[in-house]
């Protein structure tokens, strides 16, 4: 989906397992606290968390 809107390969892949990993540190959270929120909320959370470390923030 990226490539074909013209993003270059490397940045591509780094895009995608970047969601990979994100998704997986939340589902793993899910998984393990049950107490925790509903799974769409912690993914929010980690992407929130990856954005702003990718923005130096």
């Amino acid at each position: 989906m990226l490539r074909g809107r013209g993003v270059g390969e490397l940045t591509a892949s780094l895009a995608a397992e970047a969601g990979i990993v994100a998704f997986k540190v939340a589902f793993e959270r899910w998984v393990n606290d049950t107490g925790q929120a509903d799974l769409s909320r912690l993914i929010r959370e980690a992407f929130e968390e990856l954005r702003a470390v990718t923005a130096g923030k």
